[in-house]
């Protein structure tokens, strides 16, 4: 069979020629008319923890590094933004895509411009979990520019995303510690009244106030028993009131220190902003073409023209010799 094929090629070289031969002249004249497009490609790292209290001013020991390459997880949750249509969008209003796509005048030009996007754009997650951004566009500069573009705009919707979140958290916490500043402070003002009547430290007084009005009942000193006494008095009359502040005092100080905490915390979230990603290479300008691969169109079209007419001179052949 392949020797008889073989031999049918041999003695119908010439219209193979002429087929071939067309289809390289054809070829040829369409890849130079065929837009020619350059392929920009921008790589980058997404980072495992962008939250910068838990990362800078957390001491425990399983916190983790900001520095730290992402995970699968971190690098796929990137990659929605990146596919956003917000970041599409913010796109579009840089370059006018529509425009430049020949949209203007398409009553379906924005759904029809996603596909033009998604053509054009591609993201995807490599091997080595890095996410590689490609742009593709008429002119080398403006594919480079528009792919850094993009990262930048999904650097500003990640940012926008997590001010949102930080900025509420923060209002919260620091709604909470002004409240309980505002409860300490008159708990402090309740205790400068004690402190005021010689109440400093209630046990240790009590405890040494008794033992003097021992002494003085033991030696007879009524002049130190009056004076003592007299000591003694605000205990008695405000003990229960000073123990009341004093306890409340206590569990603010408490609460205090753990607000403050998540008070520096949120505010430091909701001030300060560590990129989602590491850029491991910019976007620049190719100096080759990624499209049209003129000698592929052309071998391919030449390939195809072949076998077609090779295809169309052997049904020609059977059906002769069947009539």
């Amino acid at each position: 069979m392949q020797n008889n094929i073989f031999s049918f090629i041999i003695k119908r070289w010439k219209p193979l020629f002429i087929i071939c031969l067309i289809a390289i002249i054809a070829s040829t004249i369409v890849a130079y008319l065929l837009p020619v497009q350059y392929r920009a490609v921008t790589i980058l790292f997404s980072s495992q923890d962008n939250n910068i209290s838990k990362s800078l001013l957390n001491d425990e020991p399983y916190s983790k590094d900001y520095l730290a390459f992402g995970e699968e997880k971190n690098s796929e949750q990137m990659l929605q933004v990146l596919k956003s249509d917000e970041v599409m969008e913010a796109i579009n209003k840089k370059y006018d895509l529509i425009d430049l796509y020949g949209l203007s005048q398409r009553a379906d030009k924005y759904s029809v411009l996603k596909d033009y996007y998604s053509n054009n754009f591609n993201f995807a997650i490599t091997e080595y979990q890095s996410i590689k951004v490609e742009v593709y566009d008429r002119q080398p500069g403006r594919a480079a520019q528009m792919a850094n573009s993009v990262v930048a705009s999904a650097d500003s919707l990640f940012r926008a995303i997590v001010h949102q979140r930080t900025e509420a958290a923060y209002l919260i916490v620091k709604q909470q510690y002004d409240s309980m500043l505002t409860v300490e402070n008159r708990l402090e003002d309740s205790m400068n009244f004690f402190r005021n009547l010689g109440m400093l430290n209630f046990d240790f007084q009590v405890k040494e106030y008794t033992r003097g009005y021992s002494e003085a009942v033991v030696k007879g000193s009524p002049a130190s028993i009056q004076e003592i006494e007299s000591k003694l008095k605000p205990f008695v009359l405000y003990g229960k009131q000073y123990f009341i502040i004093y306890n409340n005092l206590i569990d603010a100080y408490k609460w205090m220190q753990q607000l403050k905490v998540n008070y520096i915390q949120a505010k430091a979230n909701a001030e300060k902003y560590i990129p989602p990603f590491f850029v491991a290479e910019n976007a620049i300008a190719p100096d080759k073409r990624a499209y049209p691969v003129r000698w592929l169109v052309v071998v391919g079209s030449t390939a195809a023209a072949f076998f077609f007419g090779l295809v169309v001179l052997l049904f020609i052949h059977k059906l002769h010799s069947t009539n």
